[in-house]
């Protein structure tokens, strides 16, 4: 047998690829890619190259930091057009307004019908009581299977409830203490997987329908019925989750952006040659404070780095909602189909 679906989590827990693109606090990533970069600039200015004689004349300094000057105000801009891109999905007439819950409305009923009651209203919590629901569902199928005379069947229908068992398990862990608006609670979604686990049960049904009684039939509608609702609530909770990443992402920025540009408009008009003297471990304290002044001009385009390489690997991890399964590393051997 291979990798169960815990263990494939686990290896991408441990990579730090994955911790540094998703988990990894954005301003601790951004303060990563700030120190790198004063660490290179300054390694640069230890080397006896024409960059420290260059980075130490008048006019190219001067240059330098006004074309940041105009980088940033137009960074600066181009935020009041994310915020507009993310207001704009709030506005509209009434009419679309109405439609919005009605649909949001459908689908609370749907789920009530499937929970058999009305659910909690806090997406983590509804997500943790899908989760449930599902298991539930798994575990009365593996009863309704268990006099069956077809033992592939019982075998496979085992197989995929212990699965379901270790994902639900490592769902409960991940949702323990998380609120929406944190990544976790997105985290958990994406990582359920539903669209293989309906493609897996989906398959069984039919390599034994014929040996299944209408009871057991029903069984197996019920826990594609269930798994179903994950399609619609990871889209509302991913598109949700962008939604306030990118007003983060926008108030980050201006709050970087405003002092990165004080500094910069102070090393354009005052950082001269001949203005600071002395060195420090070697290296003139002009070219620390230039490289110093560099750094923190492009804070706001680390921010906007650390935010992008998270929210473009969440769209390249995820795939269309429905029961097609884009990525090979989502098809986690669910069960044995050998004999």
């Amino acid at each position: 047998m291979g990798r169960t679906e815990a263990n494939a989590a686990e290896g991408r827990d441990r990579s730090l690829a994955e911790r540094l693109l998703l988990d990894a606090n954005r301003m601790t990533v951004t303060a990563m890619l700030s120190s790198a970069t004063l660490v290179l600039l300054t390694a640069l200015g230890t080397l006896d190259l024409p960059f420290r004689s260059i980075l130490t004349t008048g006019d190219t300094v001067e240059t330098l930091f006004q074309t940041l000057i105009g980088v940033l105000i137009t960074g600066m801009t181009l935020v009041v057009s994310i915020n507009q891109l993310v207001l704009s999905q709030e506005f509209g007439s009434l009419g679309r307004q109405s439609e919005r819950m009605e649909k949001s409305m459908a689908f609370r009923k749907e789920s009530e019908r499937e929970f058999r009651w009305t659910g909690p209203p806090e997406p983590d919590r509804f997500l943790e009581t899908l989760v449930d629901t599902s298991l539930e569902r798994t575990r009365a199928l593996r009863e309704a299977v268990e006099d069956n005379s077809d033992r592939t069947l019982r075998r496979r229908v085992d197989q995929f409830v212990d699965r379901i068992e270790s994902s639900a398990e490592r769902v409960s862990e991940e949702l323990a203490n998380a609120q929406f608006g944190e990544f976790t609670v997105t985290r958990a979604a994406l990582g359920y997987n539903y669209s293989w686990k309906i493609y897996v049960l989906r398959r069984v049904y039919w390599e034994h329908r014929e040996n299944l009684s209408e009871d057991e039939r029903d069984a197996f509608d019920d826990v594609v019925d269930v798994l179903e609702l994950f399609g619609p609530a990871e889209e509302f909770f991913k598109a949700h989750y962008l939604q306030w990443e990118l007003v983060n992402l926008s108030r980050r920025i201006l709050f970087t952006g405003i002092p990165a540009l004080v500094v910069t408009v102070v090393a354009a008009l005052y950082l001269k040659p001949g203005v600071v003297s002395g060195s420090l471990l070697g290296i003139p304290l002009s070219v620390w404070l230039i490289n110093l002044g560099i750094t923190l001009a492009l804070v706001p385009f680390f921010v906007f780095t650390a935010y992008v390489l998270r929210t473009a690997s969440i769209a390249k991890q995820t795939g269309a909602i429905g029961p097609f399964v884009l990525h090979e590393s989502e098809r986690a051997p669910l069960i044995d189909w050998e004999e």
